[in-house]
């Protein structure tokens, strides 16, 4: 995949639209897109809605800036948000580098409508982790609020060729023009939403969930989502198996994708294991023995289960804003488990945040996947290279103005405080990179906790 080059505000951009799109019912778009975008990210979908205008040619293109003062965002704000829209499939973004530099051409997509929507796979299990039970239960209700079930009445609907007599006499010369029509549309390409397959053995799933019942076509019809499932929550074959043949109605026969979520939902409030195999080629060369323990535990376990144990270590718990934002990264990247791990490790124990704050943990993420980071120790080199920059832009500072800034230069702590007896700030260590044997041996009995909670869960 080509990565997108970087947007400034001379960036030139171009609005077209996929002949499909024909515009926005916000009656209907809003209620359900909404909380999957966010404001930035609806507000500029509305903002090219509006732009798309009839022969759109690449001699009319317009700057970034244009955008960025009607939006009144900045140039982080825009990219994230644009993200967002190429991640939900409701914009498709082109590149064009000429003698005027670099030009975007961005295709409005048509939105999905709200059934569409909530059979989605990713999509619907993205909007009950934003929205919760409650209120994805109330905007399915709202998907078929005009709806009247019609199964106790009897179809008297006239068909086509009961109404419309076609000549058949001009059938070979209009088959000639309709095929020429066609052939001048654009071919359609709708964005499909794809979910990373590594460490799931769907054909096993599939051969477990037969044997408690579960139809196997329905399931196949339903690998998406059980993917995103398995991604997102770390879940096994066996367990996932066994959560199909929970949402299964066995009187008729039928695997209910609405129930799954809600099992698989229910299932991960206790700490689950994901059963994956550390990769024998992770180079963990130059790395610190605790380091190395991060990196091994950052491969064996999910995402959800990892931050809860963090969590749970500094005497604290998961929030729901924390788990949509893995879930976010987790369906818009391509970035593993246990480089989010590696990035959930980074804000809270590195940095010592108290939470997971979505902007900078996508940011972040982002920025990894632009440099194709793909593992956990590429990940750890990346923080590690990260806090180098920032020690460099200190010793500046420091050099500008005085000596009293040496003892507040960055680094990668190798280090987990003391949870139980200091405060949630990050505690400073020695200069020049020396690690402290105490603080070693903290972070050493932390992952030794971390992993012995891992094997007997």
């Amino acid at each position: 995949m080509i990565e997108r080059a970087p947007i400034t505000p001379k960036t030139g951009y171009l609005v077209s639209a996929n002949p499909k799109f024909v515009g926005l019912l916000q009656t209907s778009f809003l209620p359900f897109y909404q909380p999957l975008l966010g404001a930035d990210a609806l507000g500029l979908f509305l903002a090219l809605s509006d732009l798309v205008k009839p022969n759109p040619v690449l001699t009319k293109r317009q700057l970034v800036s244009t955008l960025l003062v009607r939006l009144n965002i900045g140039l982080p704000a825009f990219s994230r948000a644009l993200d967002r829209l190429e991640g939900l499939g409701l914009i498709k973004t082109y590149q064009l580098s000429d003698e005027l530099g670099v030009t975007l051409v961005f295709e409005v997509q048509p939105p999905l409508t709200p059934v569409e929507l909530i059979n989605d796979d990713l999509l619907s299990v993205l909007l009950l982790q934003q929205v919760g039970a409650n209120e994805f239960n109330h905007l399915v209700q709202r998907a078929k609020e005009n709806f009247f079930d019609p199964s106790q009445l009897k179809q008297v609907t006239k068909s086509f060729f009961t109404v419309f007599k076609p000549d058949p006499s001009t059938q070979a010369k209009d088959d000639q023009a309709i095929t020429k029509a066609r052939q001048s549309l654009p071919t359609d390409q709708t964005p499909s939403l794809s979910v990373p397959t590594e460490n799931f053995d769907f054909n096993f799933f599939l051969r477990q969930a037969d044997s408690l019942g579960v139809p196997e076509d329905q399931l196949r019809e339903a690998q998406k989502l059980i993917l995103a499932e398995h991604r997102l929550y770390g879940f096994d074959e066996l367990q996932l198996a066994n959560l199909a043949a929970r949402a299964t109605d066995l009187a008729t026969n039928t695997f209910r994708k609405l129930t799954f979520k809600n099992e698989v939902q229910r299932a991960s409030q206790p700490v689950q294991t994901k059963l994956q195999v550390v990769s024998d080629n992770e180079d963990v060369t130059g790395f610190s023995q605790p380091m190395r323990e991060l990196v091994q535990l950052a491969d064996r376990l999910a995402p959800i289960p990892f931050l809860k144990q963090i969590k749970e270590q500094k005497g604290g718990f998961v929030t729901p804003a924390e788990q949509r934002v893995l879930m976010e990264i987790g369906r818009n990247s391509n970035l593993p488990g246990s480089v989010l791990n590696v990035l959930t490790w980074y804000l809270l124990v590195d940095q010592g945040m108290d939470n997971l704050v979505a902007n900078l943990a996508i940011s972040i993420a982002s920025s990894w996947q632009s440099k194709g980071i793909n593992s956990a120790a590429q990940a750890l080199r990346q923080a590690q290279s990260h806090q180098e920059k920032q020690r460099e832009r200190f010793d500046q500072r420091q050099n500008r103005h005085s000596s009293n800034y040496s003892n507040k230069r960055p680094r990668i702590k190798e280090e987990l405080p003391e949870w139980a007896k200091k405060s949630d700030h990050p505690t400073k260590g020695k200069k020049g990179g020396e690690v402290d044997p105490k603080r070693v041996a903290e972070m050493k009995k932390m992952l030794a906790d971390m992993k012995k909670h891992h094997k007997h869960n």
